[in-house]
């Protein structure tokens, strides 16, 4: 009985055979290795996303920086002064900008500047000819003794020739061809007008037999001017009185009298008459860009703290530069300087933005004290202007002059921002290189846990092979020993 009992028992345990799924159990074993690996890989794949878009976040940020600089960069667009005359029919301004300063302004015009208008002999149509179809130039010759000639092309010889060939020649002297009428058949005359100004006066000669084309008759039938005299007006300045100083000007738009504005003659006075121009700056856009500049500096510095804090709850880039902490120290220390700079054109007592208002709180956000930008402002907009924009409007940063604080600030920046070796666009580009890495490793990794399975694969293959060997061996023995005992029986 003993004996058929163990020889049960080994038979019951190889019946039971292997009982196991051997494909799940390889491709389990597979992935308990494969795991640890992947999600190693895949958590620095992750961290290198994270990294790009907080480097986009500081980016955005920066720029909005630059961008607020850049609108402190020109003068024009520091503030905006308002012009109002007492008689825009006499003086009126057309234009200011930033550095217009605030005032009342006396004008009293005496006389016009003019311009010499000289008027040819009387023609018969546009199309005369005045030379048989030839060839022929004219003289222009200037008060100072500049002589210019104009020539008249064969088959060009017409008042509408002359007139063309002078304006194509780009003089100080502008034609134009005047019917004298509106009829059918009117008679025409070349008009030739000059520059305002004394010094601009001028005189014609030409080759022809009529060698002034009646440009200089004292008597051509000109039906315009009393006595038909051709030249019906000579050059002459403007006279004018300024807040009581005598000037004269060669023009009547005035872009020198007040600093920064446009000033138009538009009639004389009246003996004893004048026009107030009055000019109230508004520097409220100034005020309002540089609370912008406040605000978009301490945006950059949260964004930092952020981005920097590893405890952060921002979802996307909390925490993302946690351990780059020299790029932090980087931006910081660039913002910092950005601000805090002398400016390449110090003006008077102004040397900074620290001289206007600007100061740190002890947690390193940016302040502007208004109270004190007044004060400044009000009596030294001047030097404002010059520290912020260097004067100047439009300036390319290639000239090589001085540019302004905000210029500097912006090239500052620049080490930051730069699209080709920025520190943004370096850094990126090497976490970029950096997922591409790990996604090659993914890659490789699973090809190598692949190899793994089919190797576990095979091993058990080989195990279910002799387990059914012996399941085979276990009915053999069973049939064998059921016989055995049959045999004893009997």
């Amino acid at each position: 009985m003993a004996t058929e009992s163990v020889t049960s028992s080994i038979l019951t345990s190889m019946s039971s055979g292997s009982g196991i799924d051997i494909t799940k159990l390889a491709r389990d074993l597979a992935d308990v290795e494969k795991e640890p690996k992947e999600n190693r890989i895949t958590t620095a794949k992750t961290a290198s996303e994270a990294k790009i878009s907080a480097y986009a976040v500081l980016k955005f940020n920066v720029n909005q920086l630059v961008g607020v600089f850049n609108s402190l960069n020109d003068e024009n667009e520091l503030a905006t002064p308002s012009a109002s005359s007492s008689n825009d029919l006499k003086v009126k301004v057309s234009s200011t900008n930033g550095s217009t300063p605030s005032g009342n302004y006396d004008f009293s015009v005496s006389s016009l500047a003019a311009a010499q208008r000289n008027i040819s002999n009387q023609f018969s149509s546009a199309s005369e000819s005045l030379n048989s179809g030839g060839a022929f130039s004219l003289s222009i010759t200037t008060a100072s003794g500049t002589s210019n000639t104009v020539s008249i092309a064969a088959g060009a010889d017409t008042p509408q020739g002359i007139v063309s060939a002078i304006n194509a020649a780009n003089l100080d002297v502008a034609a134009a061809l005047v019917a004298e009428s509106d009829g059918t058949s009117p008679n025409y005359r070349v008009v030739l007008t000059g520059q305002t100004g004394s010094s601009n006066g001028f005189t014609v000669s030409s080759t022809l037999s009529d060698a002034d084309l009646g440009f200089h008759d004292s008597s051509n039938g000109n039906s315009q001017t009393a006595g038909g005299i051709n030249s019906q007006q000579s050059s002459a300045d403007a006279s004018i009185s300024f807040n009581g100083l005598a000037l004269t000007r060669s023009s009547n738009v005035l872009t020198d009298v007040i600093e920064g504005a446009t000033v138009n003659l538009l009639d004389a006075h009246s003996s004893g008459d004048s026009t107030s121009i009055t000019i109230a700056s508004d520097r409220t856009t100034l005020k309002d860009k540089l609370q912008t500049l406040v605000s978009a500096y301490n945006d950059l510095r949260f964004a930092l703290d952020e981005i920097s804090d590893p405890e952060s709850e921002e979802e996307e880039v909390g925490g993302a530069l946690a351990r780059d902490i020299s790029i932090i120290r980087t931006v910081k220390d660039t913002i910092y300087r950005a601000i805090t700079q002398d400016s390449s054109t110090a003006s008077g007592s102004l040397n900074g933005l620290r001289d206007i208002g600007f100061n740190f709180s002890l947690s390193g956000d940016l302040n502007f004290d208004e109270t004190t930008f007044d004060t400044v402002a009000d009596t030294s907009f001047a030097d404002v202007a010059m520290m912020l924009s260097a004067g100047t409007n439009d300036q390319s940063k290639y000239d090589g002059q001085a540019q302004g604080l905000a210029a500097d600030a912006i090239e500052t920046l620049d080490v930051l921002t730069d699209s080709i070796d920025g520190v943004f666009t370096t850094r990126t580009a090497s976490a970029r290189k950096a997922i591409t890495d790990y996604e090659t490793q993914l890659r490789e990794l699973e090809t190598r846990m692949e190899a793994v399975y089919e190797r576990y694969l095979a091993q058990f293959t080989v195990m279910e092979t002799l387990v059914n060997q012996l399941n085979s061996t276990r009915e053999s023995l069973t049939d064998t020993w059921a016989n055995m005992g049959n045999f004893n029986k009997k």
